[in-house]
């Protein structure tokens, strides 16, 4: 049979688009060059925070508590369907400040989040150190978003992937997009060596690789590599309750006592690894957070890229050619966004009106002319 959609891309944005598509009744094949989740997805810290990574940008930060509470819904449903846990906790999440200026920004980030209808506490040194007793004592104040959650991204994409399967979806991994065929404006097809594979709608998922697939209306600077090197550990009792920020970096603590601690963001093109000092500036940060991290033994440390895009926001949409969409972009939100995301391609596929919020995604705020 052959597919109604493809999908290029089998990590959590992928799997995710190919999901919901799926269930509204497509005939859904991902194509996936490695393995699914084989890069960003799987190594994602899964924090979902819009309230502290976002707050800045009114857009962003709807964007991301909408797709936070499909989060939550999301996993209901694979828990009930699956009996698969993927790990989301509203655990609430804090940020501290170290310096006069830092503070500052805590009473104007909080009095922000307010305006847009976002509950957040400002704790004063004392009351961090009575919440989460593990907190670096130097902290002058802190503020606690109760409502952002966290989820564990490798669960997530296993559970998500296992809906898809379920509901028709055809994974090939290995599969190469050479190129999008297009042929009058409009998607025909892909080519995978001496493959052609027609189809007439294509969504394009392909993270920080997107724009490196010729036949697309994207310059190779709308979408690219951001690296992040992150370092795991694991403590008891667990380190933090919550997940929190300081000092530029995170601290990412599971019930049972994992500990993910990020994140560098290096522009250094493709370049994988990990650094001495990546790995220097990710302990510097989550030593400042905890200094109790001190004493804790590093089990796993990784890089992965996150796709970064000129403005910050993602690219999701159909492009000028029609049929053709991307879902791509999404740079530290991966994550958070996969599953508004997938609703918004869903929407556009159907026909529905666009939004404000789907225009401001648009890619074709960043297409090339026809030239």
């Amino acid at each position: 049979m052959s597919p109604d959609v493809i999908v290029v891309g089998g990590g959590l944005m992928g799997c995710s688009v190919a999901y919901r598509l799926a269930k509204d009744g497509a005939h859904v094949l991902v194509l996936e060059r490695s393995i699914p989740g084989a890069e960003a997805s799987s190594a994602a810290a899964g924090i979902l925070g819009p309230s502290v990574e976002s707050f800045e940008d009114a857009l962003a930060l709807q964007l991301g508590r909408r797709s936070r509470e499909l989060h939550a819904v999301l996993a209901e449903e694979l828990d009930e369907l699956f009996g698969v846990d993927v790990g989301f906790r509203r655990c609430g999440v804090v940020k501290l400040a170290f310096d006069e200026a830092e503070l500052a920004s805590l009473d104007a980030q909080s009095s922000t989040l307010q305006l847009h209808g976002v509950r957040c506490d400002r704790w004063s040194p004392e009351e961090l150190i009575e919440e989460e007793p593990a907190a670096n004592p130097d902290a002058l104040g802190a503020l606690c978003i109760a409502e952002d959650a966290q989820v564990e991204p490798r669960k997530l994409l296993s559970a998500v992937a296992l809906g898809a399967e379920q509901e028709g979806v055809t994974f090939r991994s290995g599969s190469t997009v050479h190129s999008v065929n297009v042929e009058a404006g409009r998607v025909r097809g892909v080519q995978l060596g001496d493959e052609t594979i027609e189809v007439d709608r294509l969504v394009v998922a392909a993270g920080s690789w997107t724009t490196l697939i010729p036949g697309l209306p994207l310059n190779s600077e709308t979408i690219f590599p951001v690296r992040g090197q992150m370092i795991a550990t694991e403590t008891r009792p667990p380190v933090f309750r919550r997940v929190v920020f300081g000092a530029g970096g995170y601290v990412v603590t599971r019930p049972d006592g994992r500990v993910l601690c990020g994140s560098t963001m290096e522009r250094v093109g493709f370049q994988r690894g990990i650094t001495f000092g990546g790995m220097a500036d990710v302990i510097h940060k989550a030593t400042r957070i905890a200094p109790r991290l001190r004493d804790a033994a590093i089990e796993a440390h990784w890089s992965s890229f996150r796709p970064g895009t000129p403005d910050g926001l993602p690219l999701v949409g159909e492009t000028r050619i029609e049929g053709l969409f991307v879902a791509s972009g999404h740079h530290r939100n991966g994550i958070l966004l996969a599953p508004l995301t997938a609703e918004l391609i869903a929407e556009a596929m159907a026909g529905k009106p666009s939004s404000r919020q789907s225009e401001a995604l648009s890619p074709r705020r960043f297409e090339e002319s026809r030239g």
